[in-house]
């Protein structure tokens, strides 16, 4: 064969083998690529966010949930308590005892509405992780969620105002609730110790509890302490902002300890007012002209039910009542038991208004009568507005006030670890009787840690994030060697076998 005969065969030869090793390397890379992208397709299927994601530092818990039928209905609960490590002692200080382990003293959770299941609620049964707090109680209020007629499967199924009004007139009325309902389940659990905290309209059943039923039923000793103490102390800080030894409800003495009200309201005229304030930035006064005008031309019509007033609480209920969405799993399973028939009945058709059973509320004349610490909580964005919260706790006692950063009226889901740490404070201040008063400004404290909270977040996620796609670069680099060297090896042998040299 002719030399450049000879050359040409063996250059077509290379030039074959070496598309052919090229083609093997690509394919690697490419079916390394394909096995990338599907494993991250995976994550596609994302669906909805759990609260336990959004809740920090949950610990292991146990639940043991029952029921008490009150007048015909079914009130079902559920009670947290941390599971203990097998070295750990007993609690020996406890009075009450659930199936599983002895508690010190517990939280009882009232949800909001009226008519809202206590889901929603549920990022708070992380108290029951911190060391003096051994139990938080949930329970859905009778006509909602679980607690529904025997006769019904859903609460759903009985909707209608009018229907509630004539088979169950007592789910219209704020007295069973705090007077009949909570106090036979503290019976039933056999509570000697307990703090209660509720949400919005949970803080009016709260008040209520207070005011009519436990100052008559537990609270008698206590209110004489007070009062002595009172007439005997002439500081107003020291009358309203510290829990002397005489005051303090800790200790041996029983019943309710603390009031916390997350988002409360007193006065249902002031609550509705402030939400049109001109002063204030972050309410419905800050929304644009047209929005403004729009809503109260559909409420002076009473037209909450028509499309456009929907589509407008749907988009306002994201500023002020919930700002983390989409949302959570417990506050949809939640939606799910709504009872709109107590919800529109007592509060009204509308979030932004109230028309119903509830709309003379005024307990801020009495609520000086609180002899017990109360901490008030609220969102930055909450449709119970600033003013409205400081005019509550500027009658109560013993107080303090924390607003939250990053919050609309939900703070358990918007700020949920802030909100966890700021009620065991405040619970662990009241068990110790340290100083309880007083406005803590978390807008400040709160932008702080709940920042370094949400930045230790972002990071852990965003260095998750690079790790993950570090390594997706680091398997395509290797992929890519790997192919490139099985190539050149393939080359080698070829060049090898067909006598070829290069120069």
């Amino acid at each position: 064969m002719p030399p450049s005969l000879s050359t040409t065969t063996t250059a077509a030869a290379f030039a074959a083998s070496t598309s052919s090793a090229l083609l093997y390397s690509y394919s690697l890379v490419l079916l390394l690529l394909l096995s990338i992208h599907s494993s991250s397709a995976s994550s596609k299927h994302w669906k909805q966010w759990s609260c336990d994601q959004l809740t920090p530092n949950l610990c292991e818990l146990q639940v043991e949930s029952g029921s008490v039928v009150i007048q015909s209905i079914p009130v079902h609960y559920w009670r947290y308590s941390r599971v203990k490590e097998s070295n750990e002692p007993p609690v020996t200080a406890a009075t009450t005892t659930t199936n599983s382990s002895s508690i010190s003293h517990s939280i009882i959770a009232l949800h909001g509405g009226p008519g809202w299941p206590h889901s929603y609620l549920l990022p708070l049964k992380q108290l029951a992780c911190r060391g003096d707090t051994a139990e938080v109680i949930f329970y859905d209020q009778a006509g909602c969620g679980k607690s529904v007629p025997s006769t019904t499967t859903n609460a759903s199924t009985t909707t209608t105002t009018s229907s509630f009004q004539d088979q169950y007139p007592h789910l219209l009325d704020p007295a069973y609730y705090s007077e009949i309902e909570l106090p036979t389940l503290i019976d039933h659990w056999k509570l000697h110790r307990y703090h209660v905290l509720g949400h919005s309209w949970g803080t009016i059943l709260a008040q209520m509890f207070a005011l009519n039923y436990n100052i008559n039923q537990h609270s008698t000793k206590h209110t004489t302490a007070t009062k002595n103490n009172n007439n005997n102390d002439d500081d107003d800080n020291d009358k309203r902002g510290k829990l002397h030894s005489n005051q303090k409800v800790g200790g041996a003495g029983g019943g309710l300890q603390s009031l916390i009200l997350s988002g409360p309201i007193s006065n249902a005229k002031a609550y509705i007012s402030a939400q049109w304030d001109a002063h204030d930035t972050n309410n419905l006064a800050s929304l644009p002209p047209f929005i403004q005008y729009r809503i109260h031309a559909l409420e002076d019509a009473a037209a909450y039910d028509t499309p456009e007033y929907k589509a407008i609480e749907g988009v306002l209920s994201t500023f002020f009542t919930m700002r983390t969405n989409p949302v959570p799993d417990c506050f949809e399973e939640s939606v799910v038991g709504v009872n709109e028939g107590i919800y529109v009945g007592m509060q009204g058709a509308s979030e932004f208004t109230i028309s119903g059973v509830l709309g003379d509320l005024d307990l801020t004349p009495r609520l000086h009568e609180l002899t017990i610490p109360v901490l008030l909580t609220h969102g930055k964005f909450d449709t119970m507005r600033p003013s409205t919260v400081k005019a509550i706790q500027d009658q109560i006692p013993i107080s303090e006030r924390v607003m939250f950063p990053h919050s609309g009226h939900v703070s358990m889901i918007d700020d949920a670890g802030l909100m966890n740490d700021v009620v065991a404070s405040f619970i662990h201040r009241v068990e110790e009787g340290g100083d309880i008063g007083g406005e803590r400004n978390n807008e400040v404290v709160g932008v702080v840690v709940g920042e370094a909270a949400v930045a230790t977040d972002s990071t852990v996620a965003k260095s998750t994030t690079l790790c993950r796609h570090s390594w997706s670069w680091i398997k395509v680099v290797i992929a890519f060697l790997a192919g490139f060297l099985i190539g050149e090896l393939k080359i080698g042998r070829r060049r090898t076998r067909d006598g070829y040299t290069s120069v």
